[in-house]
């Protein structure tokens, strides 16, 4: 069912370079870390009950770097949730979870109630390098692939493509 809350159509880019035209572009939302989140609806088809397929959505949120504006679609009126200088966090800590029984090494952020009891702190800059290295991943539970990720694909922007700025 669609959400009834203002949205605006946006374009998706997905990982292989395809784009979805028009998606809905319901909220943006400013992580502690700084960086902007965007929630957005993908229509689907999902399997009905009782056999054949029926329209739905998909919602997830992304970053700025996977979403294209629409010419002359004004996207000032969706709802936008700055954060606060006081929800600033006073530093950023990391845990990096070594490779074990097969599974690539995975960072965290500290606190992080998916890190073992194996992973040892980290400071940012020991983050990003530890994600640089092939078979590393940053965790999606906690805010690590949310904060660094980005980091690491900054400047990554083939051909110069417009992407959504962060709201005023």
């Amino acid at each position: 069912m669609p959400d009834p809350s203002p949205s605006a159509p946006i374009t998706l880019l997905l990982p292989d370079g395809q784009t979805i035209e028009r998606v809905r572009l319901y909220e943006r939302e400013q992580l502690d870390t700084g960086l902007w989140m965007y929630r957005i609806g993908v229509p689907l088809w999902q399997t009905a009950v009782g056999g054949g397929v029926e329209p739905a959505e998909y919602s997830t949120w992304v970053t700025a770097a996977q979403l294209r504006p629409l010419p002359g679609v004004d996207l000032g009126s969706i709802p936008a949730h700055p954060r606060t200088r006081a929800s600033a966090p006073a530093r950023w800590a990391w845990l990096l979870d070594g490779r074990a029984h097969g599974r690539p090494a995975t960072v965290h952020a500290e606190g992080c109630g998916n890190a073992t009891t194996r992973a040892h702190p980290l400071g940012t800059m020991q983050a990003l390098d530890a994600l640089a290295r092939p078979g590393t991943t940053a965790c999606t539970v906690c805010d690590a692939a949310e904060a660094l990720l980005p980091i690491l694909a900054h400047g990554d922007n083939p051909g110069g493509a417009q992407t959504v700025g962060d709201p005023v």
